[in-house]
């Protein structure tokens, strides 16, 4: 035979268990998160418009001298249609000296690089790809690992607004060596 509390005891185990667990559910509820708006400075921005696309956007922010840019922007469909050219590019306020470039034909991509020994070369007739560089003066308050505001405008007056990741140099893989003073006695 059982006693008449035991019956009492699970129902008031059964409702502790359930207050606690809407409780823990509730717990995150309606809160408002800094990080929820953010952009995860991942890859690099990107965006569309149309028929023209612009790739990982990212700005390099090297340990000394000034920030480059990265990124590919590309005239995509077929047929006829007119040449569209890069105009401006600004990251966070702020406008990129970009390298010389000639008009984009449809089908045919600019790639803006990053790396400090780029060469800037025109489009060839069996590859429809044109490569420059830009930097970014006046960004030493673009901090790595965030995202910052971009806007990249063309000549036929469409603009694409997205973030754009701010990154750190990143050493070739045979280059790197740790500095000394992180080496810990033991290693």
């Amino acid at each position: 035979m059982t006693s008449p509390n035991t019956g009492l005891r699970r129902t008031a185990l059964v409702v502790l268990a359930v207050g606690a667990s809407l409780g823990v559910s509730a717990c995150g509820a309606g809160q408002i998160s800094q990080t929820a708006g953010q952009v995860a400075a991942v890859d690099g921005g990107q965006g569309s418009v149309g028929e023209l696309y612009v790739n990982d956007l990212v700005v390099v922010q090297p340990e000394s001298g000034e920030a480059r840019l990265g990124f590919a922007a590309s005239f995509t469909g077929s047929g006829p249609g007119d040449e569209i050219s890069l105009d401006r590019v600004e990251i966070d306020g702020i406008e990129a000296q970009i390298g010389e470039t000639q008009p984009l034909q449809r089908g045919c991509s600019l790639i803006v690089s990053a790396d400090p020994e780029a060469t800037p070369s025109p489009a060839t007739d069996d590859l429809c790809v044109e490569r420059t560089t830009a930097t970014l003066p006046g960004a030493d308050d673009l901090n790595v690992g965030t995202s910052v505001p971009a806007t990249v405008s063309f000549s036929n007056g469409d603009q694409i607004d997205m973030a754009a990741a701010v990154i750190s140099e990143v050493p070739a893989s045979d280059e790197y060596t740790r500095p000394v003073e992180t080496h810990s006695e033991g290693h």
